[in-house]
């Protein structure tokens, strides 16, 4: 079977979690593909800055820019974008998987298998500038009817297709994120951050609404101001124009500029060390496709606090240690709850999501190919 993966939409540094899946897949499915032949599809500046070995590289020679520019003509107007459909055309493949929530071009030919991780702007669409929603409503829609089968990150994901987008039930998988299991050995190679000294609190996310690191700042000052909590509060990942135009700021009036460090973006070797030495990790975000950096942060064997949110039922966050972060008595006593955090659930590995996901896509083949000989499958 040959099986081309689309990574048209990646851009590396740039899409978060949707990356580090991505990647994740790019290391794993050759392992488990057997005897089947990997394409990745990719752009030019991808190709430059990513390795894909075990797979055939197919580079279209436009730029991420061009691609951006075709896709929105693609949602926006009549335009087609014809040289990419002539492209995947000619590579006669089985099955065209599309990791990144759309299906670009919108009239590739071929059964299609769609990752859907993204749900967000289903619940909170306030958070989405009028262009992002716009062309999610365009292009998001469109991509989930035109494909074979939909894989769903999350039970929570499932659910909300099922009941806000109206996709029939037998059309969806549900293949959670893994991660890079650590053995005892590993774990103790690791070595606390120097970047920061003495106790600290630790948020990695990117500023972004969702993400409400407001309500654990107000929080956090409040404590402060009781005289009940001594350690900093430490904040990773992109610095956005939220932080700038209203965070930033906010520091500044709860008085706690000395004891909030926000280090931006660091390399994910350097967040593993940030995570040893923290007394605890909080999560205070409003929304979650699946929880990755929960599930990751919890082999760290520390304290983790998160908001209630069903994503983190479903991924075993144990209820004492799920809080409402606007109100600072319910941090203070997750915070002093001794012991530290152990999910409920045992998590996936890389290795493991990759298997469950190449038998999606080969089910999805198959299931095409005995359709169009006329003898469905059931």
């Amino acid at each position: 079977m040959r099986i081309a993966v689309s990574l048209l939409s990646l851009r590396p540094g740039r899409v978060g979690g949707a990356e580090t899946y991505v990647r994740a897949l790019l290391r794993h499915l050759p392992a488990v593909a057997g005897g089947d032949e990997l394409v990745a599809v990719m752009g030019r500046e991808v190709a430059a800055a990513l390795e894909t070995p075990g797979f055939r590289r197919v580079v279209h020679p436009a730029g991420d820019l061009g691609l951006v520019a075709e896709r929105v003509l693609e949602a926006y107007t009549p335009w087609r974008a014809k040289a990419l459909e002539r492209l995947f055309a000619s590579l006669e493949t089985d099955v065209l998987f599309f990791p990144q929530q759309s299906i670009f071009p919108a009239r590739v030919a071929g059964p299609a298998v769609l990752t859907v991780g993204d749900v967000q702007h289903l619940f909170f669409p306030d958070n989405f500038g009028l262009f992002d929603r716009t062309f999610r409503a365009r292009v998001y829609p469109r991509s989930m009817e035109r494909a074979e089968h939909l894989i769903a990150v999350s039970e929570f994901t499932r659910r909300t297709l099922l009941e806000r987008c109206g996709v029939r039930p037998g059309k969806i998988t549900v293949v959670n994120h893994g991660i890079d299991l650590l053995s005892d050995a590993e774990r103790e190679t690791i070595r606390p951050t120097e970047l920061v000294q003495g106790p600290y609190l630790y948020y990695p996310a990117a500023t972004y609404a969702h993400k409400d690191h407001e309500s654990l700042l107000r929080s956090y000052a409040a404590l402060r101001r009781q005289g009940v909590l001594s350690a900093r509060l430490v904040f990773t990942g992109e610095q956005t124009a939220l932080w700038r135009s209203r965070l930033a700021k906010l520091v500044a009036e709860l008085g706690v500029e000395g004891d909030v460090v926000h280090l931006g973006f660091v390399p994910y070797a350097e967040v593993r060390r940030l995570l040893t030495g923290a007394e605890a990790v909080v999560f205070p975000t409003r929304f979650e496709g699946f929880g990755l950096p929960v599930v990751e942060a919890a082999q760290f064997r520390r304290r983790i606090v998160t908001s209630r949110l069903e994503v983190f039922d479903e991924i075993g966050v144990p209820k004492r240690f799920q809080i409402d972060f606007a109100d600072p008595g319910q941090l203070r006593a997750a915070l002093e709850t001794e012991g530290v955090t152990a999910l409920e659930k045992q998590p996936s590995s890389w290795r493991e999501t990759a298997q469950r996901t190449i038998d999606v896509i080969r089910n999805a083949a198959l299931r095409s190919a005995s359709m169009r000989a006329g003898s469905p499958t059931p």
